[in-house]
């Protein structure tokens, strides 16, 4: 079993080994802490384990014993569950789905990181400096611990995508709905007015597309 399971997951980082999983918040990580979960491959396998997604690298994360390893060829996977939580591979990186319908709506999370520029003297800063130090934080394994450095800012983001048409298009405004469905228009931007939606709200995003899909 550990065999197999090594051909489909790619050691990242073997930083902090035995490290207790927090139940504070991760800031680049989506769920709160690494939970169990269920991979299936296209191939009908099946593999169990402690799972979380890394919105920095885009990367689903295993927790083995303190060491954390992400699936090298997220192309195999057809899906990854964790509890009541669906995540399929798009391209390299992971979407949850959230509405399962003739044109189901998924969740891509993004995860933005700034670092304040280091000095290069005379009050000045490099944003150069601090784009290097970053890529050196993912480079060293540092973006899969637990908790980023100190003078790291998180800010997550999220993008709401409806595959339709044998692709994904953005469903992040209501003029890019408007354009998945051209023949719900009225049914859209009454919705909109009468229930105040607000996308920055994942239920009005859900509630609003499940009334265009009906």
């Amino acid at each position: 079993m550990k065999y197999l399971l090594s051909l489909v997951l790619l050691y990242t980082s073997s930083a902090g080994a035995q490290r207790a999983t927090p139940v504070v918040r991760l800031s680049h990580y989506v769920l709160d802490s690494f939970t169990a979960g269920k991979v299936l491959l296209k191939s009908g396998a099946t593999y169990n384990q402690k799972l979380n997604y890394n919105a920095l690298t885009g990367e689903m994360i295993f927790d083995a014993d303190g060491k954390y390893l992400a699936i090298a060829e997220p192309q195999n996977v057809d899906t990854v569950f964790i509890q009541d939580r669906t995540f399929v591979p798009v391209e390299n990186r992971f979407y949850e789905l959230l509405l399962p319908a003739a044109a189901p709506l998924f969740l891509e999370y993004t995860c933005t990181v700034q670092e304040p520029g280091s000095s290069i003297g005379y009050g000045s800063a490099s944003n150069t400096t601090a784009a290097t130090s970053l890529k050196t934080l993912i480079n060293s394994g540092g973006a899969y611990d637990l908790k980023l450095p100190d003078d790291f800012k998180v800010k997550a983001g999220r993008n709401y995508w409806i595959w339709k048409a044998g692709k994904f298009q953005k469903a992040n405004t209501v003029q890019q709905l408007g354009k998945t469905f051209p023949d719900k228009k009225d049914v859209l931007n009454n919705w909109v007015k009468e229930k105040h939606s607000d996308f920055f709200k994942q239920a009005d995003v859900v509630a609003l597309v499940a009334q265009l899909e009906q």
